[in-house]
């Protein structure tokens, strides 16, 4: 993830946050996400793009990078 951070610095804010922390406020069943994964919002914070689960990697964000700075 730092590697990507650095590439799109600038143009996307990452933030990871805990599955715990995520669990306990609902976030994973508003997303549809079952019990964590990827989440892409916009500058209004509504939801472009998710990917449940924790099978993803780069290919996958990307994907969702590019959802979100098309969006904008």
């Amino acid at each position: 993830m730092s590697e990507l951070r650095e590439e799109y610095e600038g143009q996307v804010v990452f933030t990871i946050v805990q599955p715990e922390v995520t669990t306990a406020s609902g976030e994973p069943q508003v997303y549809e996400l079952g019990t964590h994964g990827l989440v892409g919002l916009d500058a209004e914070g509504q939801s472009v793009a998710t990917v449940p689960g924790h099978n993803f990697g780069r290919e996958e964000i990307v994907e969702v990078i590019e959802k979100l700075l098309a969006a904008s």
